[in-house]
């Protein structure tokens, strides 16, 4: 997934809003083109100095609209039961990161379709005002039709039928639903998506050729960030693809059950050395009661093995969250990264069967993108 960071400004409907460093670069380029540029032509007859906090007004309230379209795809995604863990503005826009991949082509189609819906409606009512306002100041006037025209840009730029924009996953979702092949559909929407970015980067440079204006850099950019995640989403669905193909089993490890009541060094002696296992059982009474892993055994300081018994630093084997070892690899990627823990416990039925720890996940992902 297309990963950011950034600082936390809210939380709307259980999801937190982040800024990204980058947001307050192309923020501050909006706002100077809208002071020195769109508002002056749309309204000239006003002081100089009145078109700056006015710029700023527009400029957060059009990043709002964007933080708004997010919020579609985000509240569609929640209620088809999809996590949504936060929102990010950044350089190229905003971006919903969900908790995990759809598993329908209905899903995506909806879920594509709800941002643009948004901005559909926001552009309307900004236009609606504008022209209710057409008698008013000069100044809200403009102000309004600038931000009615922006949120019709933002609905057309993403129903550009190119992956990873909405009019591409409203592609993807279309060929999924006829094919049934999720990895094809994310394919021939990946191309457009880089097809898309091409042509974009072609009439930025060709406009600043012809005019002279390096603001139209600004299409190439985007037409270059658009390549760089359209090639990203699809090694993306090629891992998801083939982790939903593979079993949890096969990540999971079988640890060797020993006493809870060993010290660290007895264990270290008896079978780390012996066995080099990574994962330890705990039992005590005939029953299991937790895990210990060898890397933790290892942080245990050397003066301290002899005296520091496994249940003193075991992990409790209840704490651990439950996965089938029959459900596909990707459930469990995706239940870790719902319960931000770094290790499940595999069963059959109620039987513990194994450990499922994060590094043996990742390794099967690293095995699925290098086959890819």
């Amino acid at each position: 997934m297309f990963m950011l960071g950034g600082f936390k400004i809210g939380r709307l409907a259980g999801i937190p809003f982040y800024v990204n460093p980058s947001w307050f670069l192309i923020f501050g380029f909006f706002t100077f083109t809208l002071a020195t540029s769109q508002l002056p032509a749309l309204a000239p007859n006003a002081a100089a100095w009145v078109y700056w906090p006015l710029a700023v007004v527009v400029g957060l309230t059009f990043f709002a609209s964007l933080l708004a379209h997010e919020m579609g795809h985000s509240l569609v995604s929640k209620a088809f039961g999809i996590p949504v863990r936060s929102i990010t503005l950044h350089l190229f826009g905003g971006v919903a990161q969900l908790g995990r991949e759809v598993s329908r082509a209905r899903e995506e189609l909806w879920i594509a379709l709800a941002g643009p819906a948004v901005s559909l409606v926001l552009g309307a009512i900004f236009f609606g005002a504008s022209i209710l306002l057409r008698d008013g100041p000069q100044l809200l006037t403009a102000s309004l039709q600038l931000l009615a025209l922006l949120n019709a840009g933002v609905l057309v730029f993403n129903l550009v039928p190119g992956f990873p924009l909405d009019g591409g996953r409203v592609l993807r979702a279309a060929i999924w639903g006829v094919t049934g092949n999720y990895r094809g559909a994310t394919y021939a929407a990946s191309m457009a998506g880089r097809l898309a970015g091409m042509l974009m980067i072609m009439g930025g440079v060709y406009l600043t050729l012809i005019t002279s204006d390096y603001g139209n850099l600004w299409m190439a950019l985007i037409g270059w960030f658009l390549i760089s995640i359209a090639g990203q989403s699809y090694k993306q669905a090629v891992i998801q693809d083939k982790l939903q193909k593979t079993l949890v089993s096969e990540a999971m490890v079988r640890p060797i059950t020993v006493p809870a009541s060993l010290t660290v060094d007895e264990l270290m002696a008896g079978y780390v050395r012996t066995t080099n296992w990574p994962y330890y059982y705990l039992e005590s009474q005939d029953e299991t009661v937790g895990i210990v892993s060898r890397r933790r055994l290892e942080w245990v300081p050397e003066h301290l093995r002899a005296i520091t018994t496994l249940a003193g630093i075991m992990v409790p084997i209840e704490s651990l969250p439950k996965i089938s070892s029959s459900d596909p690899a990707v459930s469990a990627l995706y239940k870790m990264e719902e319960t931000k823990t770094d290790m499940l416990r595999a069963v059959e039925g109620e039987l513990v069967v194994g450990v499922v720890p994060k590094d043996a996940l990742f390794g099967l992902i690293s095995r699925a993108a290098a086959a890819r």
